[in-house]
């Protein structure tokens, strides 16, 4: 019996390296541990080193397709038909946008599964409104996890969505009955416990910092300016 070929997706971003940011360093360390078979990239012609990143990561397997121009997309009928394009070409089951505005608006009539990665104030605006089809969006990643972050991606969830939140913060009440009456899955992902890594066991912060030492993560495209201790 042959073994069964892991499922794809296509990340859809406008923020990708090697243009320089947080979101782009989030993205980056979140999609660089996945396994290149797993997964490729639509994104924007946002710097002028990008072919040079492209080629290299080209060679260790990461297949990265960029548009024309430094801003990906808005919702029209001819970047849904691009999406679809790079979901065919991929062999995709998903595909993960981010950010949920304007990206995640293609996601409606795309004919695959989609979920939205949000990040802050973006947050509450699916949930209010109309033109975002609450209850289409089958994954939300949410990176606050706040009350109000929480209440929304409920909100906008398919029926049995899923919502990972990777994010932390101080507890409070949200209106959470969707939660039931959607049968969503709610998937907790914390990097700040005591971790077992190649027989090491110690805080996950701990083994990043020393995965930063050995060389095994590259930190370059999340630094933006270099100062000397005196300063």
């Amino acid at each position: 019996m042959s073994a069964r070929r892991p499922a794809r997706h296509v990340l859809v971003t406008n923020d990708f390296p090697p243009k320089v940011g947080g979101i782009q360093s989030y993205l980056w360390e979140l999609w660089r541990r996945l396994d290149p078979d797993r997964y490729s990239v639509l994104t924007a012609s946002s710097h002028p080193d990008a072919r040079a990143f492209d080629a290299a990561q080209a060679r260790l397997g990461v297949r990265i397709e960029r548009v024309r121009g430094s801003t990906l997309y808005v919702p029209t009928p001819a970047a849904r038909a691009r999406v679809r394009a790079a979901v065919e070409a991929a062999g995709a089951s998903l595909v993960v946008f981010d950010p949920v505005l304007p990206l995640g608006l293609l996601g409606p009539g795309l004919g695959v599964p989609y979920g939205v990665v949000l990040h802050g104030a973006e947050v509450t605006v699916p949930g209010r409104l109309p033109v975002t089809r609450p209850g289409h969006i089958d994954v939300v990643y949410d990176t606050i996890a706040r009350p109000e972050t929480l209440e929304v991606a409920a909100r906008v969830l398919a029926a049995r969505g899923t919502l990972v939140y990777t994010g932390v913060a101080t507890p409070g009440r949200w209106e959470w009955t969707p939660v039931y009456f959607k049968e969503l899955s709610l998937i907790g992902s914390n990097a700040f416990g005591i971790e077992t890594l190649e027989g090491v066991r110690q805080h996950a912060i701990a083994h990043y910092l020393d995965f930063v030492v050995s060389g095994r993560i590259d930190v370059t495209p999340m630094l933006t300016h270099r100062f000397a201790l005196e300063d």
